[in-house]
């Protein structure tokens, strides 16, 4: 009797515990599919370059004003040109990058302000003139010298959300010095040792390079994503990536930093000279482009997304075509 009143006490033990691992699987399945296929491009920003909004032939504070009032952006990335902040060796001048953080402020805008000698927007590299002819420890040390007097002087602004030092600065792309993890290195450290209140970004191309290289010294990584690109010979040219692609490595990322944000999201069209010349476009981007990428950012799971191409939304706008202006309108009233 004994032994059977075993047996049966075993059993029902083995079954608890069948059961007990049964429900444990399939809750941890379930919150497993739930991470891996959860929404994201619910915290939508913008990023805003004074250049390029100039080079259509537009006031920046016009347009930054409408990009932050209008268009609702609450998260602004502001790429900060170091030729236009410094035009002889120590001789600054930030009033332009006031004027913005002040209207960023009084809009309760976060802002990202992108540091360093390369920062968005061709030819990439904004260098002063004074600089020409530097071999590369000259040029490190003014470029050390100009990031501390930007950081010194701009970590007081209440919109200051976080700094982004360089942009993609380990992709050799644009008119630049060659990549230097040394260099890139030694500003963050600059700017740690300067600012202990707001964190890190660094930026990789979200299609081709690695996305770990640069982890280990950032708190938040950026990655761009770009749906096509443009070659001489073979015209538009698709990535074949889809949106696992980057939900598994923002995963695998995250291991190692903090957050992991899309810094640049592909929306406006492809020119090969000047933006506002209609014959130097080469791939043109229209409202089904627009809803058809953030459909596609959304199944990333990334949930922090920077929209590129605000400019020429607005561009269009005054010039009589709102279509993508209001797209971005209401898609940025529908988000956080």
């Amino acid at each position: 009797m004994n032994e059977r009143r075993h047996r049966v006490r075993g059993l029902r033990e083995a079954v608890a515990f069948a059961a007990v691992c049964l429900v444990t699987f399939v809750a941890m399945t379930c919150i497993g599919v739930v991470i891996l296929f959860r929404p994201g491009a619910d915290k939508l920003g913008v990023t805003f370059s004074s250049s390029y909004s100039q080079d259509l032939d537009l006031d920046p504070e016009e347009v930054f004003t409408a990009l932050v009032s209008d268009l609702g952006a609450k998260r602004v990335r502001i790429p900060v040109y170091w030729s236009d902040q410094e035009t002889a060796p120590g001789v600054y001048d930030f009033s332009a990058l006031d004027s913005l953080m002040r209207i960023a402020d009084a809009h309760g805008t976060e802002v990202t302000l992108a540091i360093g000698m390369k920062v968005p927007r061709w030819p990439e590299c904004y260098l002063p003139l004074f600089v020409n002819g530097m071999n590369d420890e000259e040029l490190n040390a003014a470029v050390y010298r100009y990031d501390q007097a930007l950081i010194s002087y701009a970590k007081t602004y209440p919109a200051l959300a976080r700094w982004q030092v360089e942009n993609e600065p380990l992709f050799p792309y644009g008119n630049c010095p060659r990549p230097s993890l040394e260099r890139l290195t030694r500003e963050v450290s600059l700017v740690r040792a300067l600012d202990t209140a707001h964190p890190v970004m660094l930026t990789v191309s979200g299609e081709q390079e690695p996305w770990l290289d640069v982890s280990s010294i950032a708190d938040t990584i950026g990655v761009s994503m770009y749906r096509f690109a443009y070659n001489d010979v073979l015209g538009a040219v698709a990535f074949p990536y889809g949106p696992l692609y980057y939900r598994v490595h923002a995963i695998i990322t995250k291991f190692f930093a903090k957050d992991v944000i899309i810094s640049e999201l592909q929306m406006e069209p492809w020119f090969t000279d000047d933006p506002q010349k209609p014959e130097s476009m080469v791939v043109p981007f229209t409202v089904d482009d627009f809803v058809d990428h953030m459909d596609f950012v959304k199944r990333t799971g990334i949930h922090e997304v920077l929209l590129w191409g605000a400019e020429w939304w607005y561009y269009q706008k005054v010039h009589g075509d709102p279509s993508l202006w209001n797209i971005a309108k209401q898609t940025f009233s529908e988000s956080k």
